[in-house]
């Protein structure tokens, strides 16, 4: 058993143009600082024969909206998952509320990706957890890595009956078709098909301008649905202190009043370690790893220094509904003085086609850069 236990505060600061609070309003009121997440967790093993896992993690949202909850509640059970062993050296079933199989940006922990919020097309067309059961397993040594299951959030909804939720099913397939242990090189592909029964009979997609706390910028509203299929592309390439990786989303929905329509987003990211740490890769799970610092502070060294740099891009229009279109180019650095500690710095600049935001549908762009700082102490 190993305690769990985050503290992130977050600041900001924006920078508008006039279009930009036409289209969003004075975001002013975001010029803060923030708490960010607040979690404690308990995770370990059960000693069977063959060892089965838990995770236990809970946010405090009493204070702040914690990273992945937007929970009024005072503490919120972000996971509470199993994993059985079942076949071989990995073939695992895991039961509970857990992040869904899903793209390796939903996949990895926040804290540990290239800037500091998840592109926007990952937020818009996917939830963070939900309650469900899966399958996986590694093959050929790691070299290929698969993770299936289905999902119900009843539980958490507040609805009543089980078969009046909407039903999720859901596959993400990894591989690697080129490693070199020597050269620290290694191309990572993915792809993730996610089939979401809307047995409410509608949809809605919106996200904010990858930063947390703000108002929704997209919104395509909630319009009548029968089912979506949302299907993500993965590439990643590592090679000494270079990662660089890049996911393309779409999502498709079965909507006859709408002529059903299709959204898109995709992002490229670039990450560059001036000190010359390596990230290296999980092949169990088919993800980027946490870095360690190779002269951690107080241990000979100042730390891992990271640059960061991402283009991404979301595509909320199509057929009549009218949800905007944005794309936010961010720049960063972070340093991790420790394995446990982070500072992040970062400025994004969000370019807004606001139409069906603006009175009368008036279509025009506008744009908003936005300074922004991190703090996380992460312990476990």
């Amino acid at each position: 058993m190993r305690a769990i236990a985050l503290l992130g505060l977050d600041a900001a600061h924006f920078y508008q143009d006039t279009g930009s609070e036409n289209h969003v309003g004075d975001m002013s009121l975001y010029d803060r600082v923030d708490v960010r997440g607040l979690r404690i967790g308990l995770g370990g093993t059960i000693n069977f024969d063959c060892s089965w896992t838990y995770l236990v993690s809970l946010s405090v949202n009493s204070v702040m909206q914690d990273f992945d909850s937007d929970e009024a509640d005072a503490v919120t059970v972000l996971d509470a998952v199993v994993g059985i062993p079942l076949w071989g050296k990995y073939g695992r079933m895991q039961i509970g509320k857990m992040k869904e199989p899903f793209s390796m940006e939903r996949s990895m922990g926040l804290v540990f990706e290239q800037v500091m919020e998840r592109p926007m097309h990952i937020d818009a067309f996917t939830p963070t957890r939900n309650i469900g059961i899966t399958l996986s397993d590694a093959l050929l040594d790691g070299k290929i890595t698969w993770r299936g299951g289905f999902f119900n959030d009843w539980l958490d909804s507040g609805r009543p009956g089980f078969s009046d939720n909407d039903r999720q099913f859901i596959l993400r397939v990894t591989g690697i078709p080129y490693e070199n242990l020597f050269l620290r090189r290694l191309l990572h592909l993915g792809i993730s098909y996610r089939y979401d029964d809307l047995r409410e009979g509608f949809a809605r997609y919106d996200v904010g301008p990858e930063f947390y706390f703000c108002d929704l910028w997209l919104d395509t509203g909630r319009f009548e649905a029968d089912s979506a299929r949302t299907t993500n592309l993965e590439l990643t390439w590592l090679q000494g202190p270079l990662w660089i990786a890049s996911e393309y989303s779409s999502t498709s929905l079965d909507s006859p009043g709408q002529d059903h329509p299709v959204f898109y987003g995709w992002h490229t990211a670039i990450n560059w370690f001036v000190t010359g740490e390596h990230r290296g890769y999980n092949h169990r799970r088919g993800l980027v790893k946490r870095i360690q610092p190779s002269k951690p502070l107080g241990k000979g060294g100042w730390g891992a220094l990271e640059l960061s740099a991402r283009y991404s891009w979301l595509d909320l229009d199509d057929e009549d509904i009218r949800g905007g279109k944005m794309g936010i180019w961010s720049l960063g650095a972070i340093w991790h003085p420790t394995y446990e500690m982070q500072f992040h710095f970062q400025w994004s600049r969000a370019s807004l086609d606001g139409r069906g935001i603006l009175p009368l549908g008036e279509e025009k762009r506008s744009d908003a850069d936005i300074v922004q700082f991190r703090w996380v102490l992460l312990i476990g």
